[in-house]
């Protein structure tokens, strides 16, 4: 199993899961009361990505083979924990 925790900001995304030749499923969740959202490319937006909120606990979010995570804030700084098991 791998973990990271890493910051995100609001001007620019941020890759959470490089690309891997296999499907895999993450574990992601925001340390911090804020808001996040999540997707494929680093094109992700507040208007264009998955809204994920700190009230909604981990949750898990299969990447498909060569592709990547990544995640942006509308606001602040907060830090997002990502759990890859079988990593």
């Amino acid at each position: 199993m791998k973990a990271t925790q890493t910051a995100i900001n609001a001007s620019t995304a941020t890759q959470l899961i490089t690309a891997e030749p296999m499907t895999r499923e993450v574990i992601v969740h925001i340390l911090t009361a804020a808001t996040f959202y999540v997707g494929g490319d680093n094109t992700v937006t507040s208007s264009t990505g998955l809204k994920i909120d700190n009230a909604a606990g981990p949750i898990t979010i299969q990447v498909p083979s060569n592709e990547t995570l990544w995640a942006i804030t509308a606001s602040g700084t907060p830090t997002i924990s990502v759990l890859v098991p079988g990593d």
